[in-house]
């Protein structure tokens, strides 16, 4: 039993504990919590749970910025009009 704990434990890099921090920031920001409050704790201590035993593969959380999509002459105009209002 305690084996499959063990196993099933991931062990967590700094990237990790960032990508988590910002989760935590970001859900804090949202609902209004302060980041040190027993609330956010709370959160955050359910991250970390969901993260190392839930979570099959969290490289699907570490997504690379998007591309930038490509201009067209409607986007430009469009851009254009909003600029000068």
């Amino acid at each position: 039993m305690l084996q499959d704990y063990a196993s099933a434990k991931r062990v967590l890099g700094s990237d990790d504990l960032e990508l988590l921090q910002r989760f935590l920031d970001a859900w804090c920001e949202e609902n209004g919590v302060e980041p040190d409050s027993d609330k956010a704790q709370a959160i955050a201590s359910g991250l970390f749970n969901w993260y190392e035993f839930e979570l099959r593969d969290p490289d699907n959380l570490k997504m690379d910025p998007p591309e930038p999509l490509p201009e067209s002459d409607k986007i430009r105009k469009l851009m254009r009009q909003l600029a000068e209002v």
